[in-house]
C-alpha cells in the first residue's frame, strides 16, 4: 500500500508539472550535444526607402496609400484648389500687408513735411531737405520692405511645397 501511495505521489507531481498525469516528469538537465551550433539565420534583408522613391519605381500606387496632393492640385479637385486657395490668401495678406507699411511710412512723410516747418525750410549742401527725403531716404524703405516680402513669400511657398511633397 505504501508502494501505491508513492507511486500517486509520483503521479501527482507529474501531472503538476507537466499537465498531464501520463507524461513522463521532465529532466532538470538537458543533454549536452556533441555537433557545433548552427549559425543564426540572417534577418531578413528590407528595402528603405522614400515613399515617392518607391513609387517613382512602381507603375501603380503602393498599397494602402493615399492620394497625394501633388494628385489633387494637377487633377483640379476641389481638395487642390482649398490648398491652392490657401497659399493664395497667405500670399495676399503678406501683399496687403507690405503695402500697407509702405503706405504708412509715404504717407506719414507729406504730414511730417507739412506739420514741421523746421524740416520743410532746411537744406543740405544747397538741397531741400524734403526733396532729399522724398527723392533719397524712401528708397531703402522700399528696398527693406522688398527684401522681407521676398522672404516671406519664399517662406511660404517651401512651407506649401513642403505639405505637397509630406502627403
Amino acid at each position: 500500500m505504501q508502494q501505491n501511495g508513492m507511486e500517486q505521489n509520483a503521479d501527482a507531481d507529474a501531472t503538476r508539472q507537466t499537465g498531464t498525469p501520463d507524461s513522463p516528469v521532465p529532466h532538470s538537465r538537458t543533454p549536452q550535444s556533441t555537433a557545433p551550433p548552427e549559425p543564426p539565420e540572417p534577418p531578413p534583408r528590407v528595402t528603405v526607402a522614400h515613399p515617392r522613391t518607391l513609387a517613382a519605381r512602381s507603375s501603380q500606387p503602393l498599397p494602402g496609400s493615399r492620394a497625394l496632393v501633388a494628385d489633387d492640385l494637377g487633377r483640379q479637385t476641389p481638395l487642390g484648389d482649398v490648398y491652392l486657395r490657401s497659399l493664395m490668401r497667405t500670399q495676399l495678406r503678406l501683399a496687403a500687408f507690405v503695402v500697407g507699411a509702405l503706405g504708412v511710412v509715404l504717407g506719414v512723410l507729406p504730414v511730417l513735411l507739412a506739420t514741421v516747418p523746421s524740416v520743410r525750410d532746411s537744406t543740405l549742401a544747397g538741397v531741400p531737405v524734403p526733396w532729399l527725403v522724398i527723392g533719397v531716404a524712401v528708397h531703402p524703405v522700399i528696398l527693406a520692405l522688398a527684401w522681407v516680402y521676398q522672404r516671406q513669400a519664399r517662406k511660404n511657398e517651401a512651407e506649401f511645397a513642403d505639405l505637397v511633397e509630406r502627403s
